[in-house]
């Protein structure tokens, strides 16, 4: 990465212009992209649900906003509640044209006279079997009699001329046995009509429905209407001083919630953004600061959306909201670059310290984000790529801009230090009761953790003001919807088949309720019929009317009528009617009556129809009732409930799942970066005792999961992670160079921690419950996550394997253990492999040492025999492998190795071995280099340490042994010095005395 910051330092406008190309390209794509605001997209797929998709996606539950007129008083007339209806309606309709579809609730008398008529036309459509029992009945002598008289008194009376026409057409009131089946289109039987209004049956309410122009989501819209609708209200209200109104809707609760949610984001992150940027002035000192911060993420974000375009061309608007939020991990890459080159001014050792702990951690995050594709859902498969790419882009932009951007003066500037500082320079994991107090929490959490509960109630987590609550409990105590309300859909490929499978799921509601199992029911299956259901009834007609029953009845009637007036011809619809030969009617014929509202209840696109039927139950009994109603073939059950509780319970599952991928994928990115069993498992234990104790907390202050704060969780999941990562990686960097550089990853995780505390955190003051739900969550697990990487992860890594150095034992792991209680006890007394191995075991040169000790031993061993009991100067000594193997052969012996390069002196000095005072690593002579008669030269000079070789030779050694076979060794004979032995890359030269 330096020297890819280098070429592009040096071609500044040849990566300008594709830095700008290549942004433009993505930002394209990216505006490409079709957003799914569909919530469905949530559902987990399989056979079931995908039928269930289909269903919900096609039918329409619309929100109707249901209006209630009251009379105040009790000697109140229903006039007074019909005019104020009709005022209701005539100002919805000269004002809110545009935000209201239709009205429902008022039938006018052409209506009525549409109904009759269609009723009256296909009436043979309208009649079950015991309609039949009853036209029997009404076929009796006494019976006839009785109608003809009081149709007879009925059209002499002053209403006469309304109703003479439907008299002389229906003598006998066949027609009204159809019209009841009307009624099982409104749930219940608590209304009448009067002045073609819908009243209760005590006068003392009227119901409108109001069916709104835009969805639910349309917030803005709908929130100016709601404002005007409540204008209206109050006007009316004030001038009926005896008459009161009242609406309600879901509407309502969409507008009160996207309305909270930005005020309470507007207060709680203006509020948190403000201090956010004061600080990061204040640490940084500069004031571009928090843009360079936001940078990457953006990049990284847009880059997701155009990937997804390119290969799926859409994405879940759902998926992009959350993603918003948990794009706030990659805020953390650009933090720990600006902090660690804050501190350290110099490029190629930034790069060094911070490119792999970086690309590792935004690996692991992606990795984990990438495990949302096994949860079978469309948004969360969406989210797991969107923030998987947004994090890996992310992470490599922040090491690519970051150091470019921010101006770092060329010579070191030393300033204040910050509280900050101050904060992250306290060696938490040194404080013993930090780390009972924390081991104490884990213990207590062991406890609770498994008890945390899953809300699936999504009400749980919508803002329901208390006067919405109110009008909802009294708009439900008018219309009658106390019971449960559950709807039920029938579906198949063609209306036909949709009709047929209602027409059955009709015959057994009309079960369950004579059985007083439902409540009611509201059905379009005894309005609307299969053709085959038609032609069925039709035959049943055409059975039930032989010439003889249409003879005997019109004789009869002709008989008994004439004692009323009555010519022999006044009926002669009637006659006309039993005789007709009627024909199935098309869906096209029922919907032109309009006053059946049937897009309520049926719907249909090419390739799948339903129709729904709502019923009204006792919910103590609901379980079994469904189960019946569910064996019914092409029958979906929608129990809005029940259905967020199954969906979000199988999320719930899913999530389980997701844990235990997520968590095996980590481990084996892990497992690949540090290659070391050991350090995999340490890093990714504090990520399990942080879910530990987060959720135990949670369980302990019963703070329930939902949909919103699990997810959420991945974030959560994803910064510990990150905290994790950088506290081993400074440790090891102290383990392996001796750095101190534990403060700086404290201080860059501290700034993250502020800043999700300030952004996420500061929803805790929201009034919206699923703003204060993840906000909650968000707080738990960041201060779990800090909290166990700065104490316990600290404390585990100094115990094993910085205390041990410090005595110059092994690490305390299962090999170090049992190196350190056998080390006067091996059995390789010749090479002392385990024991030299273990001195650069967890270090990045572990398996370059392994390999150049498996190829030298057998000359080192030679080597020690030629230099026991010898005090030894080792010159390019490198690592320090040759120097630490002679001084587990000989012990006694003082060695000092020489070497120039600083990282491989660190290494080296950084070693157990060293801890014995007999090893020492330098990169200049000491200053008791006359003690030393041996010295050993592992390769060329190239001038370096030229003239101490040749100041030791002259003067002070007796023995040198060369390990380069091309060093030039003939000025050393010239010094008088023989040649011992010369095999196997090893040259022994010696002083002649």
């Amino acid at each position: 990465m330096f020297h890819f910051n280098q070429y592009l330092k040096q071609h500044k406008f040849l990566a300008i212009f594709s830095g700008i190309l290549i942004l433009s390209l993505l930002s394209f794509l990216a505006s490409k992209i079709n957003l799914e605001e569909d919530i469905t997209s949530l559902i987990p797929e399989g056979a079931q649900q995908d039928v269930l998709k289909k269903v919900l996606n096609q039918t329409e539950f619309s929100d109707k906003i249901i209006v209630t007129i009251s009379a105040t008083s009790e000697n109140n007339s229903p006039e007074e509640l019909t005019e104020y209806a009709q005022r209701f309606i005539d100002s919805i309709n000269s004002k809110l044209p545009s935000y209201v579809k239709n009205i429902q609730g008022k039938v006018p008398e052409e209506g009525i006279l549409e109904i009759y008529g269609f009723v009256y036309n296909n009436l043979p459509l309208f009649l079950n079997n015991s309609d039949y029992q009853t036209i029997s009945d009404r076929l009796e002598l006494d019976t006839i009699q009785q109608r003809l008289k009081n149709d007879y008194k009925s059209i002499i009376s002053p209403t006469g001329l309304v109703t003479k026409d439907f008299i002389f057409k229906d003598p006998l009131s066949f027609t009204n046995l159809g019209l009841k089946k009307l009624e099982e289109l409104q749930v219940g039987d608590d209304f009448k009509l009067y002045n073609s209004f819908l009243l209760t049956k005590d006068e003392k309410h009227l119901l409108l429905f109001l069916s709104p122009t835009y969805p639910a989501s349309e917030t803005d819209k709908n929130a100016v209407f709601i404002k005007e609708l409540n204008q209206l209200q109050n006007s009316l209200n004030a001038e009926y001083s005896s008459v009161k109104s009242q609406f309600f809707g879901g509407v309502l609760y969409s507008v009160a919630n996207a309305n909270q949610i930005k005020k309470d984001i507007k207060l709680t992150l203006g509020f948190a953004s403000g201090v956010l940027l004061l600080l990061l002035f204040f640490y940084y000192r500069r004031i571009y600061i928090p843009l360079i911060l936001f940078v990457p993420s953006i990049i990284g974000g847009i880059t997701a959306i155009a990937v997804l375009y390119v290969f799926k061309g859409s994405i879940s608007a759902i998926s992009v909201g959350i993603g918003a939020i948990l794009l706030g991990i990659s805020l953390d890459y650009a933090l720990h670059i600006l902090t660690h080159y804050k501190n350290n001014n110099d490029l190629s050792h930034l790069y060094k310290d911070v490119t792999a702990p970086i690309l590792m951690s935004s690996c692991t995050t992606a990795v984990a984000f990438l495990c949302l594709l096994f949860v079978k859902s469309e948004a969360l498969n969406d989210l797991g790529i969107f923030a998987a790419v947004s994090v890996l882009v992310a992470s490599v932009v922040a090491l690519v801009l970051i150091p470019i951007l921010y101006n770092v003066p060329t010579e070191k500037v030393i300033t204040k230090e910050t509280f900050i500082d101050k904060i992250a320079g306290i060696a938490y994991h040194k404080k013993p009761y930090l780390i009972i107090a924390i081991l104490g929490l884990f213990i207590f959490s062991l406890f609770y953790f498994t008890k945390v509960q899953f809300n699936n109630d999504l009400s749980a987590i919508n803002f329901e003001p208390s006067e919405i609550k109110q009008a909802e409990k009294e708009v439900q105590a008018i219309a009658g919807n106390a019971a449960k309300s559950i709807y039920l859909v029938t579906y198949g490929n063609t209306t036909d088949e949709a009709l047929e499978a209602n027409n059955e799921l009709y015959e057994k509601l009309n079960v369950l309720k004579d059985s007083g199992d439902i409540e009611a029911f509201s059905s379009i299956g005894g309005v609307v019929l299969s053709t085959n259901t038609q032609l069925e009834k039709i035959n049943k007609w055409k059975e039930f009317w032989t010439l003889e029953r249409q003879e005997n009845l019109k004789s009869t009637l002709i008989a008994e009528s004439s004692e009323f007036g009555f010519r022999p011809e006044s009926f002669e619809s009637l006659y006309d009617q039993i005789s007709k030969d009627f024909d199935p009617i098309y869906l096209e014929d029922y919907r032109n009556t309009k006053t059946l509202y049937l897009d309520d209840f049926l719907s249909s696109k090419p390739g799948l129809a339903t129709v729904t039927t709502s019923i009204n139950l006792d919910p103590t009994s609901s379980k079994g009732i469904l189960s019946t109603i569910k064996e019914t073939k092409n029958v979906v059950v929608i129990d809005r409930k029940q259905l967020n509780q199954s969906f979000l319970g199988n999320l719930k599952s899913d999530f389980n799942q997701l844990i235990s991928y997520s968590i095996i994928a980590v481990f084996l990115i892990l497992l690949i970066c540090y290659r070391s069993l050991m350090l995999s498992f340490l890093t990714l234990l504090p990520i399990g005792i942080t879910w530990v104790i987060a959720l135990g907390m949670m369980a302990f202050f019963n703070i329930e999961f939902n949909i919103l704060n699990i997810i959420i969780s991945t974030f959560i999941f994803g910064l510990g992670l990150d905290y994790s990562i950088f506290i081993t990686n400074a440790f090891l960097k102290e383990y392996e160079f001796g750095a101190k550089v534990l403060k700086t990853y404290r201080t860059s995780i501290l700034l993250s921690v502020i800043t999700t505390l300030l952004g996420i955190g500061a929803l805790f003051f929201a009034k919206h419950p699923a703003l204060r739900s993840i906000s909650i969550v968000s707080i738990i697990g960041v201060f779990s996550a800090v909290s166990v990487a700065f104490i316990l992860q600290g404390a585990i890594f100094d115990f094993l394997f910085i205390k041990p150095r410090e005595k110059g034992l092994a690490p305390y792991t299962a090999l170090g253990l049992a190196l350190n209680f056998n080390r006067n006890s091996t059995k390789d007394k010749l090479y002392f492999k385990k024991e030299i191995i273990a001195n650069y075991r967890y270090k990045k040169i572990f398996r370059t040492v392994k390999k150049d000790f498996d190829k030298n031993r057998e000359r080192y061993l030679k080597l020690a025999e030629f230099l026991e009991n010898e005090n030894i100067l080792h010159f390019y000594s490198g690592f320090g492998l040759l120097p630490i193997y002679l001084h587990f052969k000989n012990p006694k012996n003082l060695i000092t190795g020489l070497e120039i390069n600083q990282e491989k002196l660190q290494i080296a000095n950084n070693c157990y071995a060293t801890r014995s005072q007999q090893l020492e690593f330098k990169n200049e002579l000491p200053e008791n280099f006359t003690e030393f008669k041996s010295i050993v030269i592992s390769r060329s000079s190239n001038n370096v340490f030229e003239k101490e070789i040749h100041q030791l030779v002259a003067k002070h050694v007796q023995k040198v042994i060369i390990l380069d076979e091309g060093y030039a060794y003939q000025w050393i004979v010239d010094s008088n010095f023989e040649i011992l032995y010369r095999q196997n890359g090893v040259i022994l030269l010696q002083k002649m005395v």
